[in-house]
């Protein structure tokens, strides 16, 4: 097993053409450390875990060589993380032309999606989901995509403004990406959004789920509801009234209320 582990480590860094110097110093241990990790000497702390599987762009499982089906011949972590990511469609994803690529690299040194997540929340209560943002061949060099689940929301080419920035330019697209999350946010909605959006209601006040989610009313049903009370009044920030509605339609009928809008 430390062999294994040591083997892993070590071809999943030179898969992200770090040296051992660089690794340790990035996870703040020493290049020996690292060095005995390679070589089946000795094991990295439990708490280095996480932060060597975020450096290394691998799962836990892998890295810890439980199995996982290989989906790539040579089993490069960082192609078969690629294959992965396009197995399924995303709820938000930016794709870009070549000419905009410099705009998104600028824009991806500041915390500005961040920022725009806070102010959605605050407005609305929605969390907006991570954005997967890429280059794609076949758009023209200025030409933006934005897309949801593989629809298309909004699809244009930029021109850049004689006094605009490149880091101006990739906050409009994040605007028009926050934009059309807010406006398609029903479609968007996925059982796990949910989930984080109840994890954050149960720890702030632990009262309002209790008994409820998921064991009288399924995460699914809660989707449904919430999407409802997008149509209906366009925010969900009032989570505990909400819960507290569809509580009381399953006291009142004995199942949750679930059906869904022809809008969404």
């Amino acid at each position: 097993m430390l062999q294994q582990i040591g083997e892993n480590i070590s071809r999943f860094r030179k898969n992200q053409n770090m040296t051992q110097e660089e690794f340790a110093s990035r996870l703040g241990v020493t290049p020996q450390a690292v060095s005995k990790w390679e070589r089946g000497a000795s094991l990295p702390d439990v708490t280095l875990v996480s932060g060597i599987c975020q450096l290394l762009k691998v799962h836990a499982d892998v890295l810890l060589g439980i199995e996982v089906m290989p989906i790539s011949e040579d089993k490069n972590a960082l192609e078969e993380k690629k294959i992965r990511q396009n197995l399924i469609a995303e709820p938000l994803r930016i794709e870009v032309g070549a000419g905009l690529v410099s705009c998104v690299a600028e824009g991806l040194q500041t915390d500005y999606v961040n920022q725009c997540r806070r102010k959605l929340a605050a407005e609305t209560g929605m969390l907006l989901p991570i954005i997967r943002i890429m280059d794609m061949e076949g758009l023209a060099d200025d030409e933006v995509r934005i897309l949801s689940y593989d629809q298309v929301l909004l699809q244009k080419e930029y021109e850049k403004k004689q006094s605009e920035t490149e880091r101006q330019m990739y906050y409009s697209m994040i605007d028009e990406t926050v934009r059309l999350c807010r406006e398609n946010y029903g479609r968007i909605l996925n059982k796990q959004l949910v989930k984080c959006l109840l994890d954050n209601l149960q720890e702030q006040y632990p009262g309002v789920l209790d008994g409820l989610v998921p064991d009288k009313v399924s995460y699914y049903e809660v989707m449904q509801h919430l999407r409802n009370t997008i149509e209906e009044k366009g925010s969900i920030r009032d989570m505990i009234h909400i819960m507290e509605a569809l509580e009381r339609e399953y006291l009142t009928s004995g199942t949750a209320a679930v059906s869904c809008p022809s809008a969404v």
